[in-house]
């Protein structure tokens, strides 16, 4: 190899192991559970925490006093908590099992309302936690009224609902199916407004506060933001078979978070789809279990921070460094 040619060669690989680069310190951790966790959830602003401990209840915890304020179950067999959600206002919150639905209170930790749904797989609550959107086996989602018990849209698939969210503005509702589709509906009217098809089953969405964005991601495919106003793919994310645990748009509707099965975090640019910044704890140190996945993922309320958790039960408090 000539001088030149190894010269080159030595700055590429400089240049690629500084791609490579990523946030590994947080700036703080706390153990949930060893055991590890079916499911698990933030507030809006990360301050509290909604987790589903394997073979038992699920846990609200305060986030940054690692505090757990309620313990809630379903029903006597305590088949596991395999969704849940927190509204955007803190004052309530819903915990699914596979044939049940529950509403809580958040201050007082009582129960305010339970109803029997088959084959729940995914679920999503309002920001004033009168409505939730649930996401069924059986090719459908529904838009669901919690104040007056009873369902108000029933959202069509040609496949097994995997994943479901709303829009904090109140205006749309986001489903992603095995039959490859991710669908946008309104809420007031329960009139499609959009879909968007991809080549592998739909493994993850979530909508920006504002509504104007939505994001879907292929389960070991593309993943994609789309202009929910036009309908037309606003950027792709630079990542090749990346399936996709855990999203989050931040507050102003500008960046993405998302979390993969590998334990790791990207933050990405909406408009371009560019990579910010990655984060990605050590494994030798930090965790136990190296399979673990980032399961839920919540911005600050200053926007200077971020919260993760993980199938291994721990979460983490990492600082934005863009």
């Amino acid at each position: 190899m000539s001088c030149f040619l190894k010269k080159f060669y030595f700055i590429g690989l400089l240049l690629l192991l500084q791609a490579c680069q990523y946030e590994s310190l947080p700036e703080q951790q706390w153990v949930h559970d060893n055991a590890g966790l079916l499911n698990a959830s933030f507030s809006k602003d990360g301050s509290l925490t909604l987790i589903s401990i394997t073979n038992g209840a699920a846990q609200l915890i305060d986030t940054a006093r690692n505090k757990v304020l309620h313990q809630w179950q379903h029903t006597d067999t305590n088949e596991g908590i395999i969704a849940s959600a927190i509204s955007a206002n803190n004052k309530f919150a819903v915990t699914a099992e596979r044939n049940s639905l529950a509403l809580w209170e958040i201050q007082t930790g009582k129960i305010i309302g339970y109803w029997d749904f088959p084959n729940i797989t995914d679920i999503s609550l309002s920001a004033n936690g009168q409505h939730a959107l649930i996401g069924m086996e059986a090719n459908k989602a529904y838009y669901f009224d919690l104040y007056h018990g009873k369902i108000i849209h029933v959202f069509q698939h040609e496949g097994f609902i995997n994943t479901v969210a709303l829009s904090n503005n109140g205006l749309f509702a986001i489903t992603g199916s095995n039959d490859q589709y991710a669908k946008l509906w309104d809420v007031k009217s329960g009139k499609l407004v959009q879909q968007w098809r991809q080549n592998f089953k739909i493994f993850n969405v979530a909508l920006s506060d504002n509504g104007r964005y939505a994001m879907s991601n292929a389960s070991l495919g593309k993943t994609k933001i789309w202009d929910t106003k036009t309908g037309q793919k606003l950027s792709q994310l630079p990542m090749r078979y990346m399936t996709v645990s855990a999203s989050q748009f931040s507050p102003d509707s500008q960046t993405l978070l998302t979390g993969r099965p590998n334990q790791r975090i990207d933050l990405w640019d909406v408009k371009t789809g560019d990579l910010i910044n990655t984060w990605m704890p050590k494994k030798d140190v930090i965790w136990g279990n190296e399979t673990a996945a980032i399961i839920a993922l919540a911005f600050s309320s200053d926007g200077k921070h971020f919260f993760s958790e993980t199938s291994s039960g721990i979460a983490q408090k990492w600082a934005i460094k863009k």
